[in-house]
């Protein structure tokens, strides 16, 4: 009898946000050079979050263009094969699950999804409340968070070379990082748990209350 809007489950963002020094210690930690720009894409290893695009399309991508593939999966083993291809090696770190992600995010420099479907993502949303900036594919989920040109680029879903030249033009460009970054982290606010969770034990309880008269 009734459809209502809420902006997600929720989400702890405050745990996304980072000292300088973390970052400066995960990039050591990882093997990082101060002009690496590194990728990141903590998912599920299966054929709806296509991995296997980002990993094709890494080959024309520059040497120093690094991608951090946290997560576990059925897919996990053949895209570790896929990563041994000529040009992409040392490039690809498959870490598994972590539980350490708001490190390794403050150590990247773009999150990235390939994925062909989402519902509202949770790792989209931790990469912008740690001042990321997104290149994703133009699928609902990632339409709505991600608004482009100005918190991240979106690409046509398994568009190799769209991905690429998105990476490309983030990855030359510094400042225009940190402007995505910032303007990221402050869209994800309506987001956060603190205000998500009242709306909806709001409405949870308002619909209990219907059923009860």
């Amino acid at each position: 009898r009734r459809i209502e809007f809420i902006p997600g489950m929720g989400v702890a963002l405050d745990r996304f946000v980072t000292p300088p020094e973390t970052r400066d210690a995960m990039r050591q930690r990882l093997g990082l050079g101060p002009d690496d720009v590194a990728l990141i894409y903590p998912a599920e290893f299966s054929a709806r979050k296509n991995q296997a695009m980002l990993l094709r399309a890494m080959k024309a991508l520059p040497a120093h263009v690094k991608l951090l593939l946290p997560g576990r999966g059925a897919l996990l083993e053949d895209m570790k094969a896929l990563s041994r291809l000529p040009g992409l090696e040392g490039r690809v770190l498959f870490p598994g699950q972590v539980s350490d992600i708001p490190d390794w995010l403050a150590a990247s420099d773009i999150a990235v999804s390939a994925s062909r479907s989402e519902g509202l993502p949770f790792n989209v949303m931790e990469a912008m409340a740690a001042g990321l900036p997104v290149i994703a594919t133009a699928v609902k989920g990632h339409t709505d968070l991600v608004a482009e040109g100005e918190t991240g680029l979106l690409f046509p879903y398994d568009d190799e070379a769209a991905f690429a030249a998105a990476v490309r033009r983030l990855a030359a460009d510094s400042a225009l990082r940190t402007q995505m970054g910032r303007a990221g982290r402050q869209q994800v606010q309506r987001y956060r748990l603190d205000t998500v969770l009242p709306q909806v034990m709001e409405l949870y309880l308002s619909a209990a209350k219907e059923t009860n008269t």
